[in-house]
């Protein structure tokens, strides 16, 4: 029985309990249901074993040094090649994800550009006032949900910081108050206690709400009787005294909150907010904490900062990183590419049928561990082992806090690392005469 790391979401549980020999997993302990689900995948019938190939328009199995010969083709042939994703894969990995877009004269981007990449873009000018877990469980009086429903997409994290008793909390949940706020009655809701807030507000109104909460931090009274946003004025009275009056408040921020509303810069608005109430604040603070999902989220971020100073949306011409202010969503509308790489991700059911559309239109090179809507349309298919089960790795936790992974099992059939996978096809390409 060892001590594991589970690489189910962003929150990276340090303690799971995992027996294994070595070649199987036989139990887990400690893990959530989405913790389960990923130990799950090692042995799932969604699991991708060797390497696919379209073939008269059907996916028929190949050889790797076939499948791999295939893909360096195709690259070869593109002039605009596109690689997302890498939020499922290790630094290493997303390391050799940048090196590859390089030498072939790429864009590349990862999960976090329409995620928590949003807040990062807009506190380069505003500012930002980040946390991490153990802050939050040491010296949390308030936790606010906004737009995110952590029971469900980190389950754990509640357990952790509402529940948790902390070096100077050591009351724990008894002197600890959690708001959500959020058009919809989540599961969240139901580990509310009598002492919390529950706030449901009028769906695409956050925007409103915020401004309200700013000019309120200026001039009092400043609440219009008939409230706003759906919330009636007591209730806004009673989140800005909860805001303004907590000695060590977080507020996380989740991906209802993120969602584009028209004519509106929500995000600047939020950070405006956070620094007006830490301003005016006589006992503590405010942070922030963002919701990211998939297990190395953050990881991108940090890579590609320490590289070239770009958080993401990294394009490069004749091995030089060029200025853009395209990302992957407009390189998508206006199809601005002849190629995709998608490493550990599903866009094709995760994008809206706009944007999955034309993706299709384009040859697909998927390099992931899993069936799903993307491999269905993929050109060539590369299966890769599970990080955090089959392989280690470095990852970066929801608050940037960097996490080892280590190997537990060795993977089937001698299926490669993403990072393997990626080097392979560098070198393949450099001894082919490169692009």
């Amino acid at each position: 029985m060892k001590r594991s790391v589970c690489s189910g979401c962003s929150l990276l549980c340090d303690d799971i309990m995992v027996k294994s020999d070595g070649i199987y997993i036989d139990e887990v302990f400690g893990a959530c249901l989405k913790g389960k689900e990923k130990f799950d995948q090692v042995t799932s019938q969604n699991r991708i074993l060797s390497p696919l190939i379209r073939k008269d328009d059907t996916l028929q199995k190949a050889s790797w040094d076939e499948a791999l010969q295939r893909t360096v083709d195709l690259i070869k042939k593109s002039k605009k090649p596109l690689i997302y994703g890498l939020s499922n894969s290790s630094c290493e990995a997303q390391l050799k994800g940048i090196e590859l877009a390089k030498l072939i004269n790429g864009f590349i981007d990862s999960n976090a550009s329409i995620c928590q990449g949003k807040v990062l873009d807009n506190a380069v000018n505003s500012g930002i006032t980040l946390t991490t877990i153990t802050e939050i469980i040491n010296k949390a009086d308030l936790i606010l949900l906004w737009g995110s429903n952590a029971a469900e997409s980190i389950p754990r994290l509640l357990n952790k910081v509402l529940f948790s008793r902390g070096k100077f909390r050591m009351t724990g949940r008894e002197i600890k108050t959690l708001i959500i706020i959020d058009p919809v009655k989540t599961a969240s809701f139901n580990t509310m206690g009598v002492r919390d807030v529950a706030l449901r507000i009028t769906p695409g109104k956050d925007i409103e709400l915020i401004k309200v909460l700013k000019e309120e931090c200026c001039a009092a009274d400043s609440i219009p009787s008939e409230g706003v946003a759906g919330l009636d004025k007591d209730d806004m009275k009673r989140l800005l005294q909860h805001l303004s009056g907590a000695e060590y408040g977080v507020i996380f921020v989740g991906q209802g909150l993120l969602t584009p509303q028209k004519n509106s810069n929500l995000i600047n608005e939020l950070l405006e907010l956070v620094q007006m109430i830490n301003i005016k604040q006589e006992r503590g603070r405010i942070t922030l904490a963002m919701m990211g999902g998939h297990f190395n989220m953050n990881g991108f971020d940090h890579v590609a900062l320490s590289m070239y100073g770009k958080r993401g949306n990294l394009h490069f011409k004749d091995n030089q990183i060029l200025e853009t202010d395209e990302n992957i969503i407009s390189k998508i509308e206006n199809e601005d590419f002849d190629c995709s790489i998608f490493i550990g991700t599903d866009p094709i059911s995760h994008f809206p049928m706009s944007l999955s559309s034309k993706l299709a239109k384009k040859p697909i090179i998927l390099i992931d561990n899993r069936n799903s809507a993307t491999l269905q349309l993929a050109s060539i298919v590369l299966p890769t082992t599970i990080t955090g089960i089959e392989c280690s790795g470095l990852a970066y936790r929801l608050d940037h806090i960097p996490i080892e992974l280590k190997k537990i099992i060795n993977p089937p059939s001698k299926i490669p690392t993403d990072e393997e996978i990626l080097n392979q096809i560098i070198q393949k390409l450099k001894s082919d005469g490169g692009n």
